[in-house]
């Protein structure tokens, strides 16, 4: 946990395929970065129990990794966090999800509320 703010670190892991992999290790090659800067935890147990071969990666990875998957559909991976150095890794699926619009946040508030409306009687 970090003195100055109070909150645990996040960190960041990502599960992908072989042609994913790669291209993380070309693009740590190109930053001059070596690939032994990526720590890669095999077996680890996610929060669904099962193993997962995981890579733990540093969170501007994240959005690099998201942009670069809508410009090439051939990237495939998942992503997942925990809490500090320890504990339950947990999927990251909100990263992938869209924005939701305006629109459709009241539509899902509408219809909430119906069903609780619809409970009641």
């Amino acid at each position: 946990m970090s003195k100055e703010s109070g909150k645990s670190t996040v960190q960041w892991f990502v599960e992908c395929d072989a042609f994913t992999n790669e291209s993380i290790e070309r693009e740590l090659a190109l930053r001059g970065i070596g690939y032994d800067s990526i720590s890669r935890y095999p077996d680890m147990v996610g929060s669904d129990g099962k193993s997962h071969d995981v890579l733990l990666i540093p969170s501007t990875f994240v959005k690099k990794l998201k942009s670069a998957r809508v410009n090439d559909k051939r990237f495939r991976f998942r992503f997942w966090k925990r809490n500090g150095s320890r504990g339950t890794m947990y999927p990251a699926d909100f990263v992938e999800k869209k924005p939701i619009s305006e629109t459709e946040k009241f539509r899902a508030i509408a219809k909430r509320l119906s069903e609780i409306s619809i409970a009641k009687k």
